[in-house]
């Protein structure tokens, strides 16, 4: 995974050089991109951190890690884009997920909800990348979200195996 996140820094930051150095002002597409990734992944950051401390499954806690590394680059990667980045809070169902995290105990019930709520997160993420890519303009933005859709279907393959493991354990 680490190879991985290597090569989405490098183009990313190859993406995001020209960006920085033209001081052009994004358009509406990419700025509602930027905060919806923003938002979603904020959100997928914070259940990571509690994953990270409350998970029992290594595998789970495995992801969290790789989840906390992706988006917080991710979210690093987004602000050198847009330094005015303003991501609102996350939906309800988002905020939701996350306030059940934050109340459960650590072990297997919490793993299966963390894994739940990810599908679900990264799902998202995947339908803002997508609807982005069939509006968005900018080389470097389109660029950035072809890797960022690259990373979430890694992701959700994990996930699915995950989810998977779980349900052979019940």
């Amino acid at each position: 995974m680490n190879r991985r996140m290597i090569l989405f820094a490098a183009a990313a930051a190859t993406a995001a050089g020209p960006a920085l150095a033209q001081t052009k002002q994004s358009g509406e597409a990419e700025t509602t991109h930027a905060n919806k990734t923003a938002q979603i992944g904020g959100a997928s950051l914070t259940m990571a951190n509690l994953a990270l401390d409350k998970a029992s499954s290594p595998k789970v806690k495995e992801f969290a890690q790789f989840e906390h590394n992706e988006q917080t680059l991710a979210g690093e990667i987004l602000k050198s884009m847009d330094p005015s980045l303003n991501p609102a809070n996350p939906p309800p169902d988002v905020a939701a997920a996350i306030d059940k995290l934050k109340q459960m105990k650590s072990g297997k019930a919490f793993d299966r909800e963390f894994v739940t709520a990810q599908i679900q997160g990264h799902g998202l993420l995947r339908t803002i990348q997508e609807d982005y890519l069939k509006v968005g303009h900018d080389p470097d933005t389109v660029n950035t979200t072809k890797l960022i859709l690259l990373m979430i279907g890694e992701h959700l393959a994990l996930l699915s195996d995950l989810d998977k493991d779980r349900l052979r354990a019940l």
